[in-house]
């Protein structure tokens, strides 16, 4: 500054800034910001720029400038005082005197700012973030001029990669730096350093990613929502896992309840049933699996999978598998009715599928939750060909047997309980529940 107005060294040619050095007037000059006394100095036969005379008093960081830091700011400074409309500033001071910008594109009609910033040294990235952001508060857009990549960040700021750094040969003239290649993303501009600049104050940035601050917040938002969404799905599985839990609590497998009772049946079908109630309300009923074995492939039955996904049409709703399953109820002579199988949508993809549902309220028993029964809560109703069970000593609770010789039809004989002792308890427990409950009508009525 001399006398309160700038005096910009990029403007001076060689005899005028000689003359400059040689004046009364470099005993006037002083820096911007600190008021420092400046004297105009000259590096490499070409580059001028203006320094403390002595470093006592400036409390500024201004920073060292290379010879290729002052010669890009000049390229800078040429190149937008060519483009119609604009002025450059160079080493510009903001208003808080807290920063300078190193060139600062400026429209005529003070509408528009963009901030040159060459950065030939390393930064850290919460560095680029905090200048940046700075430059967005006072609406300026920064542009960084930087001879490399940057690291990977997920907060972004506008970024050119020049390829020349604070090591690289100067040119004999500085417009020679607006040759240097622009590799940028937010400018339609491809060529170089000066076509970028230039498209860059006529069409303005297409910049989306906006402020540090802004990317931040957007962020945060994200990491937020992943964490709710986290949250939401580990208490679904934690209900799920409780609901799993539930069922299993109120399953039972029919021979334990009823005693075996293992009907014959005239195809390669077996069928397994498991005593469940209701996820509603609470009614007891039957549920069953089905699965083919071929004839003559099998040594015995085998072994239970419970699917957890059926079609619209599944084996279970086979008319000769509900015979089966209507003739099991018939023998065991068991008072808890057998599940319906209605169609139902998926609530994800409105897939149709057969779906067991309560006899009772008509709701959906998740054939998921099903086949999530232990397999100790299941036993073998029918099966195609002769399956001998042990046989049981006299005295025990209902209990069936099997005797048929190969092609005859099964007879189920039932072996009578004896009388109970006198005085003994002669109330029936409930068939699913080893604990009574009050919810339910079995345990009710084995109650009184």
């Amino acid at each position: 500054m001399l006398d309160g107005s700038r005096v910009d060294a990029t403007t001076y040619r060689k005899e005028a800034w000689s003359e400059l050095q040689e004046s009364e007037d470099r005993k006037r000059m002083v820096m911007p910001v600190c008021g420092v006394r400046a004297v105009a100095k000259t590096r490499g036969g070409t580059t001028k720029f203006f320094a403390h005379l002595r470093k006592a008093g400036c409390k500024v960081d201004h920073g060292g400038e290379t010879p290729q830091h002052l010669a890009m700011k000049e390229a800078l400074k040429l190149c937008i005082d060519h483009v119609p409309g604009w002025h450059a500033i160079v080493e510009h001071p903001h208003r808080s005197r807290e920063w300078i910008i190193d060139v600062l594109a400026e429209s005529d009609d003070l509408t528009r700012k963009v901030a040159f910033e060459v950065q030939l040294s390393s930064q850290t990235p919460d560095k680029y973030f905090a200048r940046s952001q700075r430059y967005f508060d006072s609406s300026i857009f920064p542009v960084w001029l930087v001879p490399r990549r940057l690291e990977y960040h997920e907060t972004k700021v506008p970024i050119v990669v020049t390829g020349f750094g604070k090591s690289s040969t100067l040119p004999e003239s500085v417009t020679d730096l607006l040759a240097l290649p622009a590799d940028q993303d937010f400018v339609q501009a491809k060529n170089n350093l000066g076509v970028f600049v230039a498209a860059l104050l006529r069409q303005g940035p297409r910049w989306r990613a906006g402020s540090p601050k802004h990317q931040a917040a957007l962020q945060k938002a994200a990491a937020d929502r992943e964490a709710a969404r986290a949250e939401a799905e580990r208490k679904k599985l934690e209900a799920i896992e409780q609901a799993i839990a539930e069922m299993n609590d109120r399953s039972a497998s029919p021979e334990a309840a009823f005693g075996q009772h293992l009907i014959r049946t005239p195809t390669d079908t077996f069928v397994w049933g498991s005593l469940t109630s209701c996820w509603s309300c609470e009614q007891p009923m039957l549920v069953w699996d089905a699965r083919i074995w071929a004839r003559g492939k099998y040594a015995g039955a085998p072994g239970l999978r419970v699917k957890p996904d059926v079609g619209e049409k599944r084996w279970e709703n086979h008319p000769e598998v509900h015979r089966a399953v209507d003739k099991w109820i018939h023998a065991a002579k068991s008072d808890i009715p057998k599940a319906t199988i209605q169609k139902r949508r998926t609530k994800a993809s409105g897939r149709l599928y057969g779906a067991f549902v309560c006899p009772g309220c008509d709701s959906t028993m998740g054939q998921f939750f099903i086949s999530c029964i232990r397999p100790e809560k299941w036993s073998l109703l029918s099966s195609p060909h002769m399956v001998l069970s042990t046989e049981r000593s006299a005295g025990t609770s209902s209990d069936a047997r099997i005797e048929t010789e190969a092609g005859a039809h099964p007879t189920v004989h039932t072996v009578t309980p004896p009388l109970p002792a006198a005085g003994a308890s002669t109330s029936l427990r409930c068939r699913l529940h080893s604990t009574p409950r009050q919810a339910c009508d079995y345990c009710r009525r084995a109650q009184g």
